[in-house]
């Protein structure tokens, strides 16, 4: 497999990424850098860690991930967007605090249940010729990268309501990102 194919494959792995974090970012335009950072930084360790596990477990796991691997993934990131949708019609306060956060366990379980597929890429890795390295360091690269550039549209985009449309908004990304998972 060529640099450019590695490249691509990168990119496409990060786009589930980059839709949460401009859900994250729609979510709630102050949280603070350091969170968002965060975040970024797991879903590349996820993204790439994971892309590692699959290529490593390689066949015993093909049939194990195609049954309960998408749906897990799905459940979870339905179940977020849901909790951000109920908070944004159901909550007193302004500033969407208690449905919108980033807190250790939110990041880490939106890192997982975005990196299934990432795991799904490894297995198909160890069938083939590929520089296992390269495309560990380039997913996890743009995985961070589209993380950042996700959260700061949505941050900006946020700034431009002054209602809970955007944590509605970022609910259904979220959503959608999970649904998207099946087909």
């Amino acid at each position: 497999m060529g640099i450019f194919s590695i490249i691509l494959i990168a990119i496409i792995e990060a786009m589930d990424c980059f839709a949460v974090s401009i859900s994250t970012g729609l979510c709630k335009s102050n949280i603070p850098y350091s969170r968002a950072m965060l975040q970024s930084v797991s879903f590349g360790v996820f993204q790439g860690g994971m892309t590692l596990l699959g290529y490593f477990l390689g066949v015993f796991t093909e049939r194990w991930f195609s049954a309960i691997g998408t749906p897990i993934a799905c459940g979870i990131l339905c179940i977020l967007g849901l909790r951000m949708i109920w908070g944004a019609t159901h909550e007193s306060d302004d500033d969407g605090e208690k449905s919108c956060n980033l807190s250790i366990p939110n990041i880490l379980l939106l890192s997982v249940a975005t990196s299934i597929d990432a795991f799904a890429v490894g297995v198909s890795f160890a069938f083939m010729q590929v520089n296992l390295w390269l495309a560990v360091i380039a997913i996890a690269i743009a995985s961070f990268v589209m993380g950042v550039v996700g959260f700061e549209i949505g941050r900006h985009s946020a700034k431009h309501f002054k209602t809970k449309i955007p944590e509605i908004i970022a609910g259904v990304i979220l959503i959608g990102v999970g649904v998207k998972l099946f087909f």
